[in-house]
């Protein structure tokens, strides 16, 4: 897509703006006022950071039933539908990764959740979405250098009565959802949600004729919200998630013809998760301060197969079992007096269990055309021929990982520094974790090695067993000015440190097993050597933003722009090993990532409503070389001024509504809404010279309701775009797996 297109549309939104709000003000419908939730900021009406708060009409009329669904609708935010819910790689201004830590942090009613593998998840009866963008490491710690979303579900103080929803649509989909939300007094308050899912999938396995990618998930929630008096409230949560599904439908793609096959792999590939997670939350609230405590627990424990080379071929195939414990306390206290002085300190403590077991088969086509050739080259050097009998290598792999650590942080803001409406705000945060590694994997392959006239059996051996640890000590600090000019009028400046922990790589344990059988009659490395191999620094970045926001026109146009400039050192990138049979995270690269980003939120009067929302990240390597094989050959090639895989360069979302209100007619309400995504360019690897190019998809919505009834019909990539949502490259293929086609369906919605 040109850039004239954005200079298009926003020159013709922005008009459309300036010629409405000529109209009487009195005709037009307000926005609605979002309210922040945060329990650590001290200033959380105004902060100066770029934020986008979604309530439920915009969920709704978004369509976000999902993380994913964020997509485009945040400005600079991407995360790529691809694989299983397992596969949550979120990459927010030019930033992310598919294989180490998450770089943006998730919040479910203030509950951290620590694993990628958790954050793909039904969407349901949600209050609000907040999306804070730029590094929030200060209040929040490890892995939020690229932001923050925190998502907040319903209240029976929020919503009291009970809601129905079923939906059904094309390619087999059906939803049910029901909810009951209830105050037994004025004091106590329950609820009780839960949902159902299904679809019978996009894509189909060429290799069986059945479903690739189908998916069932089913879930509840139960809230009890105690308020014990005016000045002590308790809600206590818990949540259950379920998904299971057909995965990873990639399919190879033609260089020639530029076209993407089905998925045609002989090889399982599926996802099962099974997810609880309790939290309490105590409030103690006074007219100088509140304070809150949040304990948490969240268990996940899942079952991931994939057909590791993707084809009818057997060459490999692996089975990774998760199985994670986290806890987590934190505590918070902020002042609430309306002096020019607040402040908010708080300490925080975590422990994370999580055990991993990932057999890996080579399986005959791998020995066959892979591994024996291997042995038959080395016998041309004067080595012994050996002919391996095996039909399959297994390499068992059990790594049990816990990381445990604490914080403490302080964030001061000062109002009204000299002029009124000019404020500085400063925070600190003291980050400490710790990492612990047991790893116990192996191999064994039995061959015939032939020794003159004799043939021999012989087994060949490795086993590496045992353990490591490695701390981590950070500094985030932060500083903020923001000059506010009157009532919602401000404008802001930031600079503040952000750091993704770092860890250890357990993919790269499958090429030193594969070394290890290749030199069995030597002592296998020792702990040492192993933690050189597959140990990775932290990422860290500094982030320095200024911004405005704005309300204006008696609250009919909110606006907020943002220019931004990160600084990435030791950024954790995914390297292929030399012999591809496994992965590593190094710290190589270096990046400059600048960029800006547009909101505007418009009462249009009448009834219509529209919204814009623009991102553009220009996010390039300042310095990175890597060893790439060429022709069997390896040489540096340097990667500086390319861009980071992965990252959009352009986000754009457009959205007009329109809502009708009847009185003593057959309906009450008529809703429609129209939305325009659009996403690229995307380069695929670090050599920039596999891309998708801009692409935008259009989803539609019309709804109408009486009483409590209500009927909606809906569409998504109305047009049925064609792009591809992920590459995936294992050699010596290269795969997509296809964006989603045209979805479409009924909604009947109820509330007593």
């Amino acid at each position: 897509m040109k850039k004239q297109f954005f200079i298009i549309a926003f020159a013709i939104f922005c008009s459309t703006l300036v010629a409405q709000n000529k109209l009487d003000s009195a005709k037009m419908v307000q926005l609605e006022e979002v309210i922040v939730n945060s329990l650590k900021e001290t200033t959380p009406q105004q902060a100066p950071v770029s934020s986008t708060l979604l309530n439920p009409r915009k969920i709704n009329a978004a369509q976000i039933h999902s993380v994913k669904d964020l997509t485009a609708v945040v400005p600079n935010f991407f995360i790529p539908d691809y694989g299983s819910a397992m596969s949550s790689a979120i990459y927010i201004r030019g930033i992310g990764s598919r294989n180490s830590g998450q770089s943006m942090a998730l919040y479910v009613d203030n509950v951290p959740y620590f694993e990628r593998s958790t954050f793909d998840f039904d969407f349901y009866d949600i209050r609000q979405i907040e999306v804070l963008r730029g590094s929030q490491g200060t209040l929040y710690g490890r892995n939020a250098q690229g932001g923050v979303v925190n998502i907040y579900t319903l209240s029976p103080f929020n919503y009291q009565g009970t809601k129905l929803s079923l939906s059904a649509g094309n390619f087999g989909l059906f939803n049910a959802q029901a909810s009951h939300y209830r105050k037994l007094s004025e004091k106590v308050g329950i609820s009780l949600s839960g949902y159902y899912n299904h679809t019978d999938g996009f894509f189909v396995n060429k290799f069986n004729g059945q479903s690739a990618d189908d998916k069932t998930s089913a879930g509840g929630r139960a809230k009890l919200d105690w308020n014990f008096s005016p000045k002590f409230k308790a809600q206590y949560g818990v949540n259950f998630d379920f998904v299971d599904q057909s995965a990873f439908p990639y399919g190879l793609y033609n260089k020639t013809t530029g076209i993407t096959d089905q998925p045609n792999f002989n090889d399982e590939g599926s996802y099962t998760r099974t997810m609880l997670t309790n939290s309490l939350l105590l409030q103690y609230i006074t007219d100088k301060f509140v304070l809150s405590s949040t304990t948490s627990h969240q268990y996940f424990k899942d079952d991931m197969k994939m057909d590791n080379d993707f084809s009818a071929m057997s060459f490999f195939s692996l089975r990774q079992q998760q199985k994670q414990n986290a806890l987590n306390e934190e505590i918070n206290i902020k002042s609430t007096s309306k002096n020019n002085y607040q402040w908010s300190f708080g300490a925080t403590g975590f422990l994370q269990q999580l055990d991993l077991d990932a057999p890996f088969d080579m399986k005959s086509d791998g020995i066959k055309y892979i591994l024996q050739p291997v042995f038959t080259k080395i016998a041309t050097c004067g080595a012994p021929l050996m002919t391996i009998t095996d039909n399959v290598m297994t390499t068992p792999g059990t790594f049990n990982t816990k990381t445990y650590g604490g914080a403490i942080f302080h964030q001061s803001t000062i109002n009204n520094i000299i002029v009124n409406g000019l404020s500085a705000t400063a925070g600190l945060r003291l980050d400490y974790e710790k990492v612990e590694l047991d790893y116990n994997t192996g191999a064994t392959l039995n061959v015939n090695m032939k020794a003159g006239p004799s043939t021999i059996p012989y087994q060949l051996k490795t086993l590496l067993k045992d353990n490591l640890s490695v701390p981590f000590t950070e500094f985030l600090p932060k500083f903020a000015l923001k000059y506010e000019w009157s009532n919602k009028q401000f404008v802001y400046a930031n600079v503040s440190r952000g750091y993704k922990a770092g860890g250890y790589n357990v993919q790269m344990f499958a090429d030193l097993v594969n070394n290890g059988l290749m030199n069995s009659q030597k002592p296998a490395p020792n702990k040492d050597i192993v933690s050189s191999i597959i140990s990775y620094k932290p990422e860290f970045s500094m982030n320095y933003e200024i911004g405005s926001q704005c309300v204006s026109f008696n609250n009919h146009l909110k606006s907020s722009i943002s220019l931004y400039y990160i600084d990435v050192t030791n950024m954790q990138l995914t390297q292929f090993v030399p012999n591809g049979l496994g992965r590593k995270i190094s710290n190589g690269g270096q990046v400059a990532s600048k960029g800006l980003e547009l909101s505007l939120d418009a009462a249009l009067g009448g009834g219509f409503s529209a919204s814009a929302n623009y991102g553009y990240a220009h996010a390039a390597f300042t310095s990175y070389t890597d060893s790439v094989k060429v022709s069997g050959v390896s040489k540096q090639v340097d990667y500086k001024g390319k861009f980071v895989p992965y990252a959009p360069q352009h986000t754009l979302n457009l959205s007009a509504s329109y809502e009708k209100v009847f009185v003593n007619q057959e309906i009450d309400r008529l809703m429609a809404t129209i939305q325009y995504n659009g996403v690229g360019k995307i380069y695929w690897n670090e050599a920039n010279d596999v891309a998708q190019n801009f692409y935008s998809t259009v989803n539609a919505k019309l709804a109408i309701s009486k009483g409590g009834f209500g009927l909606e019909l809906w569409a998504k990539n109305l047009f049925n775009t064609d792009y591809n949502a992920f590459y995936f490259y294992t050699a010596p293929s290269t795969l997509f797996q296809k964006g989603k086609p045209l979805q479409m369906g009924v909604t009947l919605k109820m509330e007593l």
